[in-house]
């Protein structure tokens, strides 16, 4: 008659709990001290001997090994039919087996077949990836066994490799997980908050956050402390957004990353490899259209130019950036002065994260710094955030910094009485013009149609005079490099056409200067439904040689014009009734 026997198993809490059940073929735990690896370890290991099946316990050293051994040897013992601590070897009823071995040597435990492999402390090992290589995965083979690499990290690793195998989406065998001292219910929160303010930055971040820190020519610091944003799958009402894209190439992989420009927080992330660009560009396409960003900022380098030009033709407003050593230096600064100072938030997404941590920065002779990846690391989630926050710390070089609530008013209808025109911006086949009123009594100047598009002259000339023919035209002849002769002579056909031109000088800082003053003063409001105007207003800046970028700027550039030639608004004509016709002889006019 059998005999039931009852054994008292460690308990597993919900964060050990939850990584069991997320769990693959291979799985890589890089977990926070104290937060309960060895016995996640044990439990992985018990159970696949109390199946009956051959069980492997890994570690750097044999010191390691002793107190693992001794526990075993306590949780198993009434089921224990022999034990043997030179050989490291615990055998139980029913077949079970489980094996220590030390990896002083990567060649420990050759030959043996396995159906789980547990490596404790698996970064301490001085030759993991030999070890795995060669010794570990192919015990596995007969068992079609599985592993578990257990370890608080130690710098950029061997580790970190498998750990970024588990967040690779295409290796259908791995997970990885990244575990806090904080996820462990059983540590004290004032504990750990205890150790942040005795410990420096870098070894908070690696013993009790589970980061890969790279201790040599670290870039950016606090990122544990901004990794509180949540992320989020549709735009909030009122909030503005950017998208910083980095292009895969080969095996790196490609990230958009969705900025919230009013929270300053990162609120979606899509990361994908492997995928040609053709279906890239139609994710992004998608995105766009969910998020609504007012700026998407992307790498035009190598593979980017015919993406960016495709999606330019299917209707994006996409900006270039083309990465140099020095634009990848101003942006990877940028970024890393936004987590100094506590200005951007981030989601506790283990990747983003990782990459962040183990960005560095190489001095060249020149005395000058490159920034990167560690040697077959990847840093597309670090660019792209690194361009999406461009967009907000671009902003101090604003030409017209002031919020739209201070200029926007919903439309209405304007008095017949109130004198008009429109500034006129030609460039090759993209016209724009912006249409104005002046209110004579308050000297306030709106804003009140707007006109962009890319046709033929003949479907300009169209546009513009269904606005109204009788209303005057604006055009600095000069502009966009044109020769005086030039601007003049296409003046003239478009006079011809039916347009009621006027030519004027517009100067660029001039223009610029008045065009501010009006806002500044509150003396220029824009209706509501200026919405490719207003967009153009909030990009319009400055470049680090403090010149206005071109490009994206002709409702603008037609504004400045406008405004500069303020005194030349019209009143709409009166028509004048033709004298009443009298019988001859009536001279009841006469007094």
């Amino acid at each position: 008659m059998s005999k039931e026997i009852q054994l008292a198993l460690p308990a597993l809490h919900p964060a050990q709990l939850q990584v069991v059940q997320e769990a693959k073929r291979f799985n890589v735990v890089c977990c926070g001290r104290r937060w309960g690896k060895t016995v996640l370890g044990m439990d992985r290991v018990i159970r696949r001997a109390l199946e009956g099946k051959p069980a492997a316990w890994f570690a750097p050293n044999y010191r390691l090994l002793a107190d693992v051994f001794r526990e075993l040897s306590a949780t198993l013992r009434p089921i224990i039919t022999r034990t043997n601590q030179q050989e490291w070897r615990i055998e139980l009823c029913g077949g079970g087996v489980i094996e220590m071995w030390s990896l002083d040597s990567p060649d420990s435990g050759r030959g043996r077949a396995y159906a789980v492999a547990v490596v404790d402390e698996c970064a301490m090992v001085p030759d993991l990836e030999e070890a795995w290589q060669q010794t570990i995965r192919p015990m596995l083979t007969d068992y079609q066994g599985e592993a578990w690499f257990l370890s608080t990290p130690k710098g950029i690793d061997y580790f970190k490799l498998l750990f970024d195998r588990g967040q690779d989406p295409e290796l259908l065998e791995w997970a990885s997980s990244q575990m806090p001292t904080a996820r462990n219910p059983r540590i004290a929160a004032g504990e750990i908050e205890s150790a942040r303010l005795d410990l420096s930055e870098g070894s908070f971040n690696q013993e009790y956050l589970a980061l890969f820190v790279n201790w040599e020519g670290s870039v950016f610091r606090r990122i544990g402390e901004a990794a509180t944003a949540p992320l989020r799958t549709q735009p909030e009402a009122g909030h503005h957004y950017a998208v910083g894209c980095d292009w895969g190439r080969s095996n790196d992989y490609t990230v958009f990353i969705v900025l919230d420009i009013t929270a300053r927080a990162v609120v979606a992330i899509e990361r994908s490899k492997g995928i040609d660009y053709t279906l890239q560009s139609k994710r992004l396409l998608a995105l766009s259209q969910r998020w609504q960003p007012q700026q998407i900022i992307a790498e035009q380098n190598s593979v980017g130019q015919p993406i960016i030009e495709q999606l330019i033709r299917d209707g994006l407003r996409i900006d270039p950036f083309t990465t140099t050593n020095a634009s990848k230096a101003q942006v990877i600064d940028s970024l890393a002065l936004a987590f100094e100072r506590g200005d951007i938030r981030i989601p506790n997404d283990p990747v983003l994260i990782g990459e962040l941590v183990a960005y560095h920065a190489e001095r060249l002779p020149s005395g000058l710094s490159r920034y990167g990846a560690p040697s077959g690391q990847h840093d597309d989630t670090v660019m792209a955030l690194a361009m999406a926050w461009s967009a907000v710390s671009g902003q101090h070089r604003l030409v017209y910094p002031m919020p739209d609530s201070e200029i926007v008013v919903k439309d209405f209808l304007i008095p017949e009485h109130w004198p008009r025109a429109y500034g006129l911006d030609v460039r090759w086949l993209t016209h724009a013009a912006v249409w104005g009123a002046r209110d004579p009594e308050s000297d306030v100047l709106y804003l009140y149609s707007e006109y962009f598009a890319e046709a033929e002259s003949s479907v300009h000339v169209a546009a513009i005079l269904e606005r109204g023919p009788w209303i005057p035209g604006l055009i600095d002849p000069q502009a966009n490099g044109r020769s005086q002769a030039d601007g003049y002579r296409l003046i003239e056909i478009y006079r011809r056409l039916g347009l009621s031109l006027q030519s004027m000088h517009n100067p660029l800082e001039s223009g610029v200067l008045n065009l501010w003053e009006r806002m500044h003063t509150k003396r220029l409001k824009v209706f509501a439904s200026l919405s490719q105007f207003l967009e153009q207003r909030r990009l319009y800046r400055r470049d680090e040689r403090d010149c206005i970028v071109q490009g994206r700027d002709q409702l603008v550039d037609a504004t400045r014009c406008l405004v500069s030639g303020v005194a030349r608004l019209r009143r709409k004509p009166v028509p004048i009734s033709p004298a009443p016709r009298r019988a001859p002889g009536d001279r009841s006019w006469m007094v």
